[in-house]
């Protein structure tokens, strides 16, 4: 009897010990540093393809929509030389933005490299304190995605049941079951920013407790879970 108490103590205590070990192993801050390099290297690559196919892009549509909007003669002709001038200008000036405003990652790995003084510690610190405020931003505007999406679905929802026509009932319960399913997904779904900030912090709101005793009824041993 007392051997199988044993077998079995042991056996909580290798759960409960696997338990801490995967959840409350820390990812090493020294990869922040590292992965914010990587990130912001990918990113201006990205950025500089995307830009460059925007600005070529909208200067063949110049070159296309300046001569025709002069050479042609009816007003419908002219409307529509002159709507594509107006994108050619946006796609060139958005191309150019890519290309020459750098990116929040891109920028703060610069602003590291400057300071030489700086240890390998201290940038892998400020790194990783850079992604989690990016993290918490953009927590916060999927926050207000959820709201948005939420408030649109209840009123199109609501409409719908007040609505008369059978069609527009249709319609409005199509629209807010849309934007149901959009904050449902923002709701569960976490950003880059947060899935790049949780890579390389630590989880401190999942831990796990676990306790030994002697009860009325004999020794007993306890795990409590924390989220």
């Amino acid at each position: 009897m007392k051997a199988a108490f044993q077998r079995t103590l042991a056996s909580v205590f290798s759960y409960i010990l696997l338990g801490v070990i995967c959840l409350e192993a820390p990812a090493r801050a020294g990869d922040a540093y590292e992965l914010l390099q990587r990130k912001g290297e990918a990113i201006s690559s990205e950025s500089r393809i995307a830009g460059w196919s925007f600005v070529i892009s909208g200067g063949a549509a110049l070159g296309v929509s300046i001569p025709g909007y002069y050479l042609s003669n009816d007003l419908f002709s002219k409307t529509v030389y002159s709507l594509g001038e107006t994108l050619a200008v946006v796609s060139v000036g958005y191309g150019s933005y890519l290309l020459l405003i750098d990116d929040d990652y891109t920028r703060f790995k610069r602003i590291l490299a400057q300071v030489p003084s700086l240890s390998l510690d201290e940038r892998n610190r400020l790194a990783q304190v850079f992604l989690e405020e990016n993290a918490a931003r953009a927590r916060g505007l999927r926050r207000i995605r959820v709201i948005t999406h939420s408030l649109t679905a209840g009123l199109n929802i609501l409409n719908g049941f007040t609505a008369d026509q059978s069609e527009l009932k249709t319609a409005l319960f199509f629209i807010g079951g849309i934007n149901v399913l959009a904050a449902i997904g923002f709701g569960f779904r976490k950003s880059e920013e947060e899935e790049l900030s949780q890579s390389v912090t630590p989880r401190k709101s999942l831990h796990t407790d676990f306790s030994v005793g002697a009860g009325p009824k004999g020794p007993y041993a306890g795990v409590s879970w924390h989220f």
